[in-house]
């Protein structure tokens, strides 16, 4: 990676280097350790949260007969 990061310039040069920061600070915390988190039995895809986005966004807020003016806005609160 830093081979790219060497040959980029401008913006792609800001873009790699996060996403390699990105990548280094998950595996030095073990969030990339997927041999750990299969013998835990937890969930290593993405289906969970595609399912939640759809529920509570696509369902709730994109709902039929559901309008959205910018005059009516309201803070989304999930927690």
């Amino acid at each position: 990676m830093d081979e790219f990061i060497a040959s980029a310039v401008g913006e792609h040069d800001k873009t790699l280097v996060k996403q390699r920061n990105y990548l280094l600070r998950a595996y030095r915390e073990e969030r990339l350790n997927y041999a750990k988190v299969l013998a835990s039995k937890l969930p290593i895809g993405s289906g969970a949260i595609e399912s939640l986005i759809r529920q509570v966004v696509n369902l709730r807020m994109k709902g039929n007969s559901k309008f959205w003016l910018k005059q009516n806005k309201e803070t989304v609160n999930f927690g």
